[in-house]
Order: C-alpha cells, then sequence, then structure tokens
C-alpha cells in the first residue's frame, strides 16, 4: 500500500458536524447537542425493513415475544409473556435473523409485561409528540426494560415530556424518561492509495471520514454522511479528497433528500440515514483501517470486509473507525431507535447510539464505518454520524437503512459486493 505525500499543512477551521472538525470546537472537547433521529425515507423511496420489523416478525410466529437483547456474558436474552414458548422463540428467531445470530453463549429467557408489537405502537405514538418537543433526544422500544424509552437532555425537560405522557393517555409504567446528553454530528489523516474505510476525507469546509467502500449497480465508489456534502440531502455533486484537496477521491452521485409529516415529528425532517454515495474517482480497496486504540491515529491494520450485519441487537458491542478518535468501541445501548441530530432539524429512523465509559468519538469521525470484528476481517453493520457526551456515545445509522437508502452494498473481500 503506497502512502501518499501530503504537500498542503491541514490548518484552518473546518465546521463541525459529524464528519466536519473544527479546532475551535474541539479546543473545548466535544460539542454538546442531541443525537439525529432515524427519519423515514423521502418521499417515494420504499421503507427499509428495519430490526424492529424482523422483531414483529418473531412476535407473529410467538405470540407474546417481547423482544430480545445481548447481556454481559454474551448471551441472547429473550423477553416472554409465557416462558414455556422458548423453544419456538428460539426457532422463529433463526428463522427470521438465521442461525448465526443464536451466540455461542447460549440463549436465556425473562418474563416480560407487554409484547413488542404493543411497545412498538406505544413507541410509534409517542414520537411524533415528544420528539417535537425541546431538549428531546430520542424514543426507542427498550428490550432491556421491557419499556418505551425517551431520552432527553436535561432533568428540566422531563416535565414537558411527562405532560405531553399524559395528554396521550399513555400508561405511565410503559414508559422511562432518561437523561442523555445530545449527540451532535462528528476525520487516520494521512493519504492512502487505494483508499479505503476509516480514513480522512475532504469536502468543501469540512473534514470527515470515508465510511466504506460500496457498489451502486456497476459503479465502484464509497459511503460517507449526508451531512458531509455541501448540502445535507439532494446532490451538488460534492467532490471529496484524501486525505485533503486537490487529490479527487470520489463525487458525491446519491443523497435522498428529507421529508416531513406523517410520523416525521412536527418542524423536523426526516430519513432513514445520513448518508451519500460518492462515485469513485481513484482506486478503491475493500478494506477498512484500524488503530490501536482511542486517539492513537497510527494505522495498526488493514483488515477485509468480510461480511456485513444490516441491523445489529441492543448489547452487542461495535467498533468504527474515525480520522479524529481513531479506533474505538461501544456498547448498543438504544437499538433502532428514532433520533434528533443536535442542533439540526433533522431525525433518522431506527438509527443507534453505542455507549462507552471512554471517549469513544468526536468532530470529524462523522461518517465512520461501525463494524463487529472477526478472525478474517470486519464485518461491517453501519456508518456513525454524531457524538455525545453525557454519557460518551456515538450514533450510527444501521447497514440496512444506508442499503436501502443509496441502493448500494458494500465492496468486499474479492472485489465483489457482500
Amino acid at each position: 500500500m503506497r502512502q501518499q505525500a501530503i504537500l498542503r499543512v491541514v490548518v484552518g477551521s473546518a465546521s463541525l458536524c459529524l464528519g466536519g472538525w473544527s479546532e475551535a470546537a474541539w479546543a473545548g472537547g466535544p460539542a454538546q447537542g442531541p443525537v439525529g433521529v432515524l427519519a423515514e425515507p423521502a418521499s417515494g423511496a420504499a421503507r427499509p425493513r428495519t430490526l424492529d420489523d424482523a422483531l414483529l416478525e418473531v412476535e407473529r410466529e410467538v405470540p407474546g415475544f417481547g423482544g430480545m437483547y445481548h447481556d454481559e456474558k454474551g448471551r441472547l436474552v429473550v423477553r416472554l409473556v409465557n416462558a414455556t414458548a422458548a423453544p419456538a422463540a428460539r426457532r422463529a428467531i433463526a428463522s427470521v435473523f438465521g442461525a448465526e445470530r443464536i451466540p455461542q453463549a447460549g440463549v436465556v429467557t425473562q418474563p416480560a409485561t407487554r409484547t413488542f408489537s404493543q411497545l412498538k405502537a406505544l413507541q410509534e405514538r409517542l414520537t411524533p409528540d415528544v420528539l417535537a418537543l425541546p431538549g428531546t433526544v430520542f424514543t426507542d422500544v427498550d428490550e432491556k426494560s421491557n419499556r418505551v424509552a425517551i431520552g432527553v437532555e436535561k432533568a428540566e425537560a422531563r416535565a414537558i415530556v411527562e405532560r405531553a405522557i399524559a395528554r396521550l393517555a399513555v400508561a405511565r409504567d410503559a414508559v422511562d424518561i432518561v437523561e442523555w446528553g445530545p449527540i451532535n454530528p462528528t476525520n487516520v489523516q494521512s493519504g492512502w492509495t487505494p483508499v479505503g474505510g476509516g480514513l480522512q476525507i475532504e469536502t468543501p469546509g469540512k473534514y470527515c471520514t470515508l465510511g466504506f467502500p460500496a457498489l451502486q449497480g456497476g459503479t465502484l465508489g464509497f459511503v460517507s454522511n449526508s451531512h458531509c456534502t455541501q448540502v445535507q440531502g439532494g446532490v451538488e455533486s460534492t467532490p471529496a479528497y484524501q486525505a485533503v484537496a486537490p487529490w479527487l477521491v470520489g463525487t458525491e452521485t446519491t443523497d435522498p433528500g428529507y421529508a416531513s409529516g406523517g410520523s416525521c415529528p412536527a418542524g423536523r425532517i426526516c430519513r432513514s440515514s445520513d448518508s451519500a454515495f460518492f462515485r469513485g474517482e481513484a482506486a478503491i480497496a475493500t478494506y477498512v483501517v484500524q488503530t490501536p486504540g482511542a486517539f492513537d491515529l497510527n494505522i495498526s491494520a488493514w483488515p477485509e470486509v468480510t461480511g456485513k450485519v444490516l441491523y445489529p441487537s441492543q448489547g452487542q458491542t461495535v467498533f468504527k473507525t474515525g480520522r479524529t478518535t481513531g479506533t474505538t468501541s461501544g456498547t448498543i445501548q438504544w437499538a433502532c431507535a428514532t433520533v434528533n441530530s443536535g442542533g439540526t432539524p433533522h431525525t433518522f429512523y431506527c438509527n443507534y447510539i453505542a455507549t462507552s465509559a471512554t471517549q469513544n468519538g468526536a468532530g470529524g469521525d462523522s461518517g465512520s464505518p461501525v463494524f463487529f470484528l472477526n478472525g478474517n476481517g470486519v464485518t461491517l453493520t453501519g456508518l456513525m454520524w454524531g457524538a455525545g457526551a453525557s454519557p460518551w456515545n456515538f450514533g450510527f445509522s444501521p447497514l440496512g437503512g444506508v442499503q436501502a437508502e443509496l441502493g448500494v452494498v458494500p465492496y468486499c473481500q474479492g472485489g465483489v459486493g457482500c
């Protein structure tokens, strides 16, 4: 792999966004603001099949199914109204998700008060009103608690959320309100060829991260965040350079518009992912870079992309590599949540939030590939778009939503799609 010479000093102030970074913003630490919310696809686009859709399929096969998550021992925990349905639930999960979803650590059950469909209907009822309120961050079906969770930035927001719950005549014991700092949109910084996931890219006025190489029909390119383009939503043929101009490596060709109305909260615009596709203008490989750890930006490995998971589950640990914080990890605390993007009008449907005891994201990490480590390489599962600090977390769009909105598949080991 040949490293390019970087002749221009990277200075100045690029705007802070999931993919962008500014010296001023970083000097004071990560900015505070809500994470982006999952939104429905633009008008006319088919809604992608999500994790929640798959869980509803399991419930149709096993009435009384209340959801599932992974615990700290790596076991799959299945919530059931009736514990005698455990064997049927295991068969249904394998049928809907694939046998590989059953971990080696095994499957255990926990009692459920409400079924997953009851909780999903409750979340959908609450979301349009609640996420239109100031200071709210997300809504999610929380399989761990068997309730719906509502994230608020500060304790002061609890009162207005409580009033909304009462107005909607929702059972109060079915809802948890949790304090959750805002998640703001969030660049390894040398030049490399061929390009791969996790490397710094520059777009006009911003430093971001190249997400992952991808195929769109017969066109080879890569994916990064929509907010890393010149206009979030819509195509302006934004150029992407690696690591800095003038080394052009991609041109934006697909970036669906955001839609309002329907289940999109009042005053906001929605999509399923913060993603855009760039046609390749340089050699593109099938790797995602890794660094030794947080804030160590030296590349330690170039693992190949060997597979994908469209929608990961609550409790699983995922990794990401970004141009600012390097390779970090987080445990998925909120899965397939509807999430507001801090300081912007954008909301995302069925997005994810992964937490850590230490900082795992920052400005410039926008567009980072989110993946699982496996013995042969990495398994892609999403695209990071935001980071927060209360607690430390990063927000990401699941690969299923990215694929559906952009019409792409990851470019995988062997030079084929996966």
